[in-house]
């Protein structure tokens, strides 16, 4: 079977990504948390994907749920890299510089300029090119600017690739004119949720974890709070983001099980010891 021919399982039943509505899209993204009543896997804090192929997946982030009514089962996928239409996982995040990802999906389209157009012209009506506008040529600084922010807060946010993620766009409404900036996302600065990661690492395991470790925990923590903004931005009700170190506390307790229970036995021993020689004395 042609890759372009094989489906994705979904929410909705086994349907190609090309047959689904933006709705149908943004629930098989989801699904496989929402059968566990979170949107969101708390230890490693990414987007719950279905899929149809592990392939490269570290076991960990993978999961079998069954859907309700006893329609089946699915697989889940809860990790850092990015789920194609076909339910593949294919690749990496998407680099954060304009000059990277973002420059070389513009070079791509440019090749059929209608569809350049089309991408530049939906991108600017969602807001991503703020106060600006799509250049003539639509590869200048202002459009590599404007692709790099919908890959991280679309495409990265939602563990999808480029072209699911501008399925996703298309679903979204426009911002109330066009060249008007989208809204705005705060997010807690890397340092600090360094400092509660590297806190939360002593408390559990007895030393603090590397920097690259604490800084993969500020990246998906950050990530977390985009898409919270991105909900709140869509109005409605939505659960706000858990407060760092109850993330971190949790994330620990997942990914490092093992040393986190052996330290916890250890202050245990250590205490009940204490406790013994004091009653002795």
């Amino acid at each position: 079977m042609a890759a372009d021919d094989k489906e994705t399982q979904t929410a909705t039943g086994n349907k190609k990504v090309s047959e689904m509505t933006a709705e149908e899209i943004f629930a098989s993204l989801i699904a496989g948390g929402q059968q566990s009543g979170a949107n969101y896997l708390l230890g490693y804090l990414y987007p719950s994907r279905l899929v149809t192929d592990t392939t490269g997946a570290n076991p960990a982030d993978v999961e079998t749920v069954s859907l309700r009514g006893g329609a089946g089962q699915r697989t889940v996928y809860r990790g850092p890299l990015l789920v194609d239409g076909n339910g593949k996982i294919v690749r990496n995040q998407y680099d954060l510089s304009p000059l990277t990802d973002a420059n070389t999906i513009l070079l791509q389209l440019a090749k059929d300029p209608t569809r350049l157009n089309s991408v530049t012209n939906l991108l600017q009506t969602r807001g991503y090119y703020g106060n600006s506008k799509p250049s003539p040529n639509r590869l200048d600084s202002n459009d590599r600017s404007a692709m790099a922010e919908f890959l991280n807060s679309v495409a990265n946010a939602n563990g999808v690739t480029y072209d699911v993620a501008l399925q996703m766009l298309e679903g979204m409404p426009q911002v109330k004119a066009a060249g008007t900036k989208a809204p705005s996302i705060r997010v807690t600065s890397e340092d600090d949720l360094k400092v509660v990661f590297r806190k939360a690492s002593t408390d559990l395991l007895g030393y603090e974890v590397d920097d690259a470790t604490a800084k993969k925990f500020a990246e998906t923590y950050r990530q977390l709070e985009i898409q919270e903004g991105q909900r709140q931005a869509a109005g409605g009700v939505f659960e706000s983001a858990a407060a760092p170190s109850t993330v971190a506390e949790k994330q620990i307790l997942k990914q490092f099980q093992p040393e986190a229970q052996s330290f916890a036995a250890a202050n245990y021993a250590q205490i009940m010891d204490a406790r013994i020689k004091e009653l002795g004395a």
